[in-house]
């Protein structure tokens, strides 16, 4: 039992943290990950293919406007997926922590409907 504890107790301070260098050293992300999905207003023609895709309702066109909640989104990709003229691509960013809850919605400006 002493020698459980023992090992328990002081194997942490031998080998030294576990935990990342955040924020100092960006985090090592798989090649599969996936983050932040970002729009190409150039590409974009507010078809809303992707607002009827993405499953937690984390996408919006208000006319003329795309809105991403990413205190909504779960960055599945299905609104890339869905966008027919791949005007939407998930970034490596994974870092989105914020202050306010209105500084994690984005909004950009995309082409009309036709």
């Amino acid at each position: 039992m002493w020698h459980d504890l023992r090992e328990r107790l002081l194997r942490p301070l031998v080998r030294g943290p576990v935990t990342a260098r955040h924020p100092a050293v960006a985090p090592v992300l798989p090649p599969a990950a996936r983050g932040l999905p970002v729009v190409d207003p150039a590409r974009c023609d507010a078809t809303g293919a992707c607002v009827v895709a993405c499953p937690t309702g984390a996408i919006a066109l208000d006319g003329g406007t795309w809105r991403l909640d990413l205190g909504r989104c779960v960055f599945c990709a299905a609104c890339a997926d869905a966008c027919p003229r791949q005007a939407i691509a998930l970034t490596g960013r994974v870092e989105l922590a914020a202050g306010e809850r209105t500084a994690v919605v984005t909004t950009t400006a995309v082409g009309t409907r036709s």
